[in-house]
This record gives structure tokens, sequence and C-alpha cells, in this order.
């Protein structure tokens, strides 16, 4: 039978029945800790309850999937950082990770997610929330860890993510990102992204055996995109002429760079080539980063009169919503369509 007491202003549930050990939790909601009791005594009545990993809190759950989870991933990199900065001592999330696992509830999520965006942005903290969610999910589904009141990931509110990619990025600054480089490699890589479209871990994972200069393609390898699903750039003349301006290395690779050591020195690049600009642009470089070399290539195709079919075919992606999202057309450039067509 499980009792409901309030003490200290936490409810605290104990159920005691034959046949089973004693559990206790506390909630800051009355209803959490109902919800939980009702669960458990339902999972007791059918034999279903499982009295394992009673004290494992949700840090303990993090540093787990880190270990044996995130490595076996395609962006372990990106996820390890990710995690990791969620583990510091001094983040936000530490009251939430100190819970136990079962007791992790909504308003904990809530709590969290109201400090977070103190600090970053709903985009972030979106992505942060779809990792912990997928922690959660992972233990029910493949540890058997239970989560009695559904993962709460699940049911608290998201943050609303604006993401359309709106930034365009002209050809002076194009050109002053790559004369601020101090590497020519980077320089490199920079044009091709205007010319493919393709994503910067994409590039980086190019090889001279997936480029085919005669047929004007390069291949990316399944597992080297975002979807896993292999795809074939074409290759305009102007990759090609960046592509043919290259020396060729020994162990096959395009290029011997790093992702994190590409965002890096390409924000180091933007910020001396802002730091060195003559001009009256005052939105000179704001707000650019490799990223939206992506949008810039995807915006130019629909310039030139390829379809959205065409396009997600360059982009890798799967539905042309996330298309509409990448592209971006000029109003200075439909303003000339229209001009154009009324004379």
């Amino acid at each position: 039978m499980a009792s409901i007491t309030q003490r200290d202003g936490k409810w605290r549930v104990r159920i005691s029945r034959k046949g089973h050990p004693t559990v206790s939790r506390s909630f800051d909601l009355k209803r959490d800790a109902e919800a939980f009791a009702a669960a458990t005594e339902a999972d007791m009545a059918r034999g279903m309850y499982r009295a394992r990993d009673v004290d494992t809190t949700l840090r303990d759950l993090v540093t787990r999937y880190l270990a044996e989870v995130t490595p076996t991933k395609r962006g372990a990199a990106q996820e390890a950082y990710l995690l990791g900065a969620i583990l510091r001592q001094e983040s936000v999330a530490k009251p939430m990770l100190a819970r136990l696992v079962a007791e992790v509830s909504p308003a904990d999520v809530a709590r969290w997610r109201d400090a977070r965006l103190k600090l970053v942005k709903p985009a972030t903290l979106a992505r942060e929330w779809a990792v912990l969610g997928h922690v959660l999910a992972h233990a029910e589904r493949e540890w058997s860890i239970p989560l009695p009141n559904g993962n709460p990931f699940r049911q608290a509110r998201k943050p609303r993510v604006m993401n359309q990619k709106d930034r365009r990025v002209s050809d002076a600054e194009i050109m002053a990102i790559c004369s601020a480089s101090q590497s020519e490699s980077l320089a490199h890589l920079v044009r091709l992204a205007v010319e493919t479209g393709a994503r910067r871990g994409e590039l980086l994972s190019l090889t001279w055996a997936g480029i085919d200069l005669k047929r004007r393609t390069a291949r990316l390898a399944a597992g080297t995109t975002k979807n896993g699903h292999a795809r074939v750039l074409p290759l305009s003349p102007r990759a090609i002429g960046v592509l043919e301006a290259m020396p060729r290395r020994l162990d096959g690779k395009v290029f011997a760079l790093r992702g994190d050591s590409v965002t890096q020195a390409f924000a180091r690049a933007v910020a001396h080539a802002r730091r060195d600009y003559q001009g009256e642009d005052s939105d000179f470089l704001v707000g650019v980063s490799f990223h939206c070399l992506r949008h810039e290539a995807l915006s130019r195709l629909a310039e030139q009169g390829f379809g959205a079919t065409e396009i997600a075919s360059v982009s890798g992606h799967r539905t042309l919503q996330l298309v509409q999202r990448y592209v971006h057309h000029r109003p200075e450039t439909l303003a000339a369509k229209l001009a154009g067509k009324s004379a």
C-alpha cells in the first residue's frame, strides 16, 4: 500500500508490498508522487516491477552514456564536448543531475531549461535537451533502467527555436576571410564550401579517390554525411579550379584538418578580416560562421534556377521543408527579376 506525505516542502512516497522491497521516493509536486505510486504499484501487481538501479543518479547515467555509447557515434567528438559541459560542476544542470533517475521530473527539467536560457540561445539548449532525452530513452531501452513516470524530457515544454537560415555571405566577405586566413588549406576549404554546399565534416572526409575531375563529381562515402547516406556532389568550374590547385597528400585525403580546428581558425580569420575592414558596411562579417557558407551555396543554386529537388540532391536533405530553411533569396535579386519582367 502506498502512502504519500508532505515533509520539508517535498512529497514523499513510501510503498510497502509483500514480496517486494520497500520503495521510497521524494518529489517536488504531489501529482508526480501520485503518478509514481500508481505506476509502481501497478508494475508490482503485474510482476513487472524492477527494483534495480534505484540509486542511480542522472549524473551517473550521463557519465555511463558518455563512456559507453558516445564513442560509438559518428559525431562522438561533438557529443562528448556537449555532455562534458553539462557534467561540469559549475553547470546549471547540477541540481537536476543529482536527482535519482526515477525522481527526475518535468519540473526539474523546466527549472534547468529556464536557468540555461539565461546563458545560451534556444538552439544550443535544444541540442542539449535532445541528447539528455536520448540518454534516458537509451537507459530505459538498453539498460533496463526504469522510468516510472516516463521520460521527463518528452513531457516538459521545449524551448521554441527559430532556426530559419537567412544570413547570406557576399563575395567580398568570402574573399576577406580567405585573405585573412593564415592557412591556405582553410582558404581552399572555404571556397569549396561555397561551391558545393557540403557540410564542414563532409568536406573534411573527402578523399582524392572519391573525386573525379573528368566527370566533375566528388563522392561522399556512406557514414561521412549527417544522415549516413552516401552522396555525390556535382563540382562547379570554380570547385574544379580549387581542387586542381591543391597539392595531393600521400594519405589520400583532400584535407588534413580537424573539425574543431577549422571552427577556431575560421573564427580567427573572420575576426581579423572584420578588424581590417575599411568599408562602410556595419554588418560586414557580423554573425558569419562556417555553416553560413552552406546556406549561401544552396541559396545561390536557387537563384541560378535550380529546383528544390535538385538542391536537395546536392545538400543531402531528405525533405523539401529542410531545403526551404536553408535557401534565402536576396531581396535585391528578386527585385531585379521583377524589374526584368515588367520591362
